[in-house]
């Protein structure tokens, strides 16, 4: 089962989800505007992508973000990111609720390729 963790208005969770829908592909949806995540969640995923590819420095939130936030982000990355969800590259994927190194954050031609591969 893939699940993808995003935001319901966001351009690339829209398209990753189209795509999947338009090829019959299986997938659970979770807004994270709605749903907050564990730490041990976002462990996993920083531990699988690194917070490098996780964190969106290109983001509104991002920019808007206090100087002590952003100068924390080493030590206490989990903790602001589930303040913030929306710092977050998007769409985060797992594959069977487990986060894969195949599919980082993102939604792209090699997602696609790689996705079309397990079905």
């Amino acid at each position: 089962m893939i699940c993808i963790y995003g935001l319901k208005n966001c351009d690339s969770c829209r398209k990753a989800i189209k795509w999947l829908s338009s090829n019959n592909i299986e997938y659970k949806f979770f807004n994270l505007k709605d749903n907050i995540l564990s730490k041990s969640t976002l462990m996993e995923w920083i531990n699988v992508h690194s917070l490098e590819k996780i964190i969106n420095k290109k983001s509104t939130t991002w920019r808007n973000l206090d100087d002590a936030s952003k100068n924390q982000l080493d030590t206490n990355a989990v903790n602001i990111i589930i303040d913030f969800p929306s710092l977050m590259k998007r769409p985060i994927w797992e594959l069977n609720t487990k986060p894969h190194n195949e599919l980082d954050p993102g939604f792209q031609d090699r997602h696609q390729n790689f996705i079309k591969k397990l079905v």
